[in-house]
């Protein structure tokens, strides 16, 4: 690199809270959404649909970015313009890219911006999950100080690029989509003394590769298991498919046991259905043998997990952890209950159990021997006790919602009763016989033990 290149990485701090001045203009150069058309080295390996709908989650989070961020902003079709754009309906001018290359096309773009009396105009593309208001307005600043600001791509390329005045020949004539576009336009820039300066790299998605080391990627296993659950099944699934549609990686596993309906009602959403006998450890065994995902997370047809729940797992297994749960509250205001669920926070055996819901690595899972096949009540506990023997089992700061339908059957504190009676005799060795048959006697229950 050249001496004349003046290279600055800006913080945090360094961003202008002011008002964006009037003449600066953000432009987006977007591919219609059309399948086959978008992220093609990604469908090598994910299939078109999925690229699809993973350019529909970066299109729409860079939607939401430049309506975020207060400035002028224009979005630039690749092949025709939509009639309806609802995504972008902030947009100053919703235009067609002209060109026979990227380099011809960003080229037009900035000519059209400066053609209208702008005086900074930050380029960005569609492709950048990180990408966030700060970043643009780090651009603007830069603006004010230099002739250019680029945003360097981890794989070689940028995912900004700003100027105060129009230069076509940094992008004519010239290949792209290897790792040297970022290094090949600061020589340019180089050669036409065009002081610049760099933000910091981003990771932007064009591969699997990409998509794996992106924050939209969550390997993980969700497996319910359910028996005569006809009633909450579809209201259930559609609230756990809204809470995991911005991410990829997540697949949903209903293992059923039912005799009423509740596997045809799950089959109509985009989620795998399998049958099992019935019983909790071995409908989840059975979930799990399916699953393909490096993360298992158990949880029951009643429960609702919190919307962050993906980002807290994902943090946490960054973090070291292996397994964890969640704090737990009923979808009852009954102030006993509100009690119950205040203890969950605490890691005590006796405050544990499946409704907190369990995720766990797939490897540490299979390493401890799965749920006990064998065992009809108390096998969570059981696998929690195995799990601790290697590792913690880290409680989340994030609080789930399930059913206190068994309450309500059963009286609050009457169930309780039955519960902490039930801990006693396993922990003095009862045999599951018996524990099965005090349960059978004792607690009303519609729903798998």
């Amino acid at each position: 690199m050249h001496s004349r290149i003046r290279i600055k990485l800006h913080r945090q701090s360094a961003v202008n809270n002011t008002m964006p001045a009037a003449r600066t203009l953000l432009i987006i150069l977007a591919r219609n959404p059309v399948q086959g058309d978008v992220k093609k080295r990604l469908a090598r390996d994910t299939g078109s649909s999925e690229a699809l709908r993973i350019y529909r989650l970066l299109l729409q989070h860079t939607a939401q970015v430049a309506e975020g961020c207060g400035y002028d902003y224009e979005v630039f079709y690749s092949s025709h313009i939509p009639e309806r754009e609802p995504m972008f309906a902030g947009a100053k001018s919703v235009l067609l890219q002209k060109g026979n290359d990227l380099g011809e096309r960003i080229g037009h773009a900035f000519e059209t911006g400066f053609s209208q009396g702008y005086s900074h105009i930050v380029l960005i593309g569609s492709d950048c999950p990180d990408l966030d208001a700060t970043h643009i307005k780090k651009a603007f600043a830069a603006l004010e100080q230099n002739d250019a600001v680029l945003g360097p791509a981890q794989d070689g390329g940028f995912y900004l690029v700003g100027l105060n005045n129009s230069h076509p020949e940094l992008f004519r004539d010239r290949t792209w989509s290897h790792e040297e576009v970022l290094k090949e336009t600061i020589g340019r820039m180089d050669s036409q003394e065009i002081i610049c300066s760099l933000l910091e790299p981003l990771q932007d998605i064009d591969t699997f590769d990409d998509l794996r080391q992106s924050r939209l990627w969550a390997p993980i296993s969700i497996i319910i298991p359910t028996y005569n659950e006809e009633s909450r099944i579809a209201a259930m699934l559609d609230r756990l498919l809204d809470i995991t549609a911005g991410y990829a990686g997540i697949e949903i596993i209903v293992t059923d046991a039912s005799t009423d309906s509740t596997a045809d009602i799950a089959a109509t959403r985009p989620v795998t259905v399998c049958h099992s006998v019935k019983g909790r450890s071995r409908q989840m065994n059975v979930g799990a043998a399916r699953s393909s995902g490096e993360i298992l997370y158990f949880l029951h047809a009643d429960t609702i997990p919190p919307t962050s729940f993906v980002e807290e797992i994902m943090q946490a297994l960054n973090q070291g952890s292996r397994a964890g749960c969640f704090r737990m509250q009923f979808d009852s205001p009954d102030p006993l209950l509100r009690i119950f669920s205040w203890f969950t926070r605490f890691p005590l055996p006796v405050c544990r159990g499946g409704d907190q819901s369990l995720f766990v690595t797939k490897s540490l899972f299979t390493s401890i021997g799965n749920y006990n096949d064998s065992m009809d009540i108390m096998e969570d506990y059981d696998l929690i006790a195995r799990i601790e023997r290697q590792t913690p089992v880290r409680i989340l700061e994030g609080t789930l919602t399930t059913s206190a339908r068994k309450y309500m059957q059963n009286g609050i504190i009457e169930l309780q009763s039955h519960f902490a009676l039930i801990h006693l005799l396993n922990s003095l060795g009862a045999s599951q016989k018996k524990l099965v048959s005090y349960y059978e006697k004792h607690i009303k229950a519609g729903d798998a033990k």
